[in-house]
């Protein structure tokens, strides 16, 4: 069949496309880095509430996250909200036909979300409540955000096959198309999800770093036992990552293999930086986490490149009519500051929660 592209938006764009994609990036950064921490962290939970049972230091890592992870969401799902919106301006033609293609498992994100959610919360506040099911609805809750995150990379995968909508929807309107023939799909979706432990880890080993310094016995441990998730998980991710690649169809891999010399410098720079992340942990953990968010940086920009590939012969964004909302645009960008002000004070919170409590005399 042909490729039929919905017709853009007639009221054009609020503001200029380059505007608008370092926006789109500039917010993935910030949502995926919060996802990674949720996705990554309620799985370890899960199994050091398991662990807990034998070992003192898994319980306190269990009862830590189990603080954090209820946050994370919120932030996650806050930090989400401004990207989603830039990919609906600059490519709802797209996202809107491979959303509707998969209707029913699209709209069942929103209750696997509520559902973590509640399961986070029950870890955190009814632990006793709970009882032996504890580490059950934790695993639940980890699953349940596994399963947005799978869902999340159908609708991705399917944004970028304009050749497949008028196919798919032929043979059926019922809204429960998947995405399963897709090669780059499963290595897609595992590059995502690898990520996450790592970074997590990386988060482990920082709450850990934070908590020696404050004199905390348990830091020292949270320091090795994040430290090795961080490495364990980015080898897996080399690997992941190099089968995501070859997996790409010819020419887009060319691209950054050394077809085009800007594409494969982001591309390996990243590469780099995740190493180098990878090689720093046990000497410094901060200077592990620069490392590690220029890698998701550049990471965020290939991914950018990527989906401009893969549309670009069917929706070129720059051709979309601009009008501008200036004064939206200048709302919007104070609240981003205030936003990111508000995270950063929270962030300062929960750190200084765990600060031991001076002793006070009468």
């Amino acid at each position: 069949m042909p490729v039929v592209i919905p017709p853009a938006d007639p009221a054009g764009l609020p503001a200029p496309a380059w505007l608008l994609q370092i926006l789109l990036v500039f917010t993935f950064i910030l949502h995926i880095l919060a996802m990674n921490l949720l996705a990554g962290g309620t799985t370890i939970m899960a199994i050091s509430l398991r662990k807990g049972k034998d070992s003192p230091f898994h319980a306190e890592l269990a009862k830590r996250l189990s603080k954090a992870l209820p946050v994370t969401m919120s932030l996650t799902i806050t930090l989400g909200i401004a990207p989603l919106l830039f990919v609906q301006v600059l490519y709802g033609q797209a996202f809107y036909t491979a959303s509707v293609l998969m209707a029913w498992p699209w709209l069942s994100v929103i209750a696997l979300v509520l559902l973590a959610y509640y399961g986070l919360y029950l870890v955190q506040f009814r632990p006793d409540w709970l009882g032996r099911w504890v580490t059950t609805i934790a695993w639940l809750s980890a699953i349940f955000i596994l399963l947005v995150g799978l869902l999340y990379t159908h609708n991705a995968t399917l944004t970028l096959a304009p050749e497949k909508w008028a196919t798919l929807y032929a043979a059926s309107a019922a809204g429960l198309h998947m995405n399963w023939s897709e090669p780059t799909l499963v290595p897609r979706y595992l590059h995502f999800m690898v990520a996450a432990f790592a970074v997590c880890g990386l988060g482990i080993a920082l709450l850990g770093l934070l908590a020696r310094k404050r004199g905390d016995s348990w830091g020292e441990e949270a320091v090795r036992y994040g430290a090795r998730w961080f490495i364990g998980a980015t080898l897996v991710q080399l690997a992941v990552g190099l089968w995501f690649l070859f997996s790409l169809p010819g020419n887009f891999m060319q691209s950054f293999i050394g077809g085009n010399m800007v594409n494969t410098l982001i591309l390996w720079l990243g590469v780099v930086a995740a190493v180098l992340a990878m090689l720093m942990v046990n000497r410094s953990v901060l200077a592990a986490v620069l490392l590690t968010v220029a890698a998701v940086t550049l990471m965020s920009i290939t991914r950018h490149t990527l989906r401009q590939m893969y549309l670009s012969p069917h929706l070129d964004v720059n051709a979309i009519p601009v009008n501008p909302q200036w004064a939206m645009f200048a709302i919007f960008a104070v609240l981003l500051v205030i936003g990111l002000a508000v995270v950063g004070w929270m962030v300062w919170q929960f750190y200084k929660s765990g600060e031991p409590q001076k002793a006070t005399t009468v």
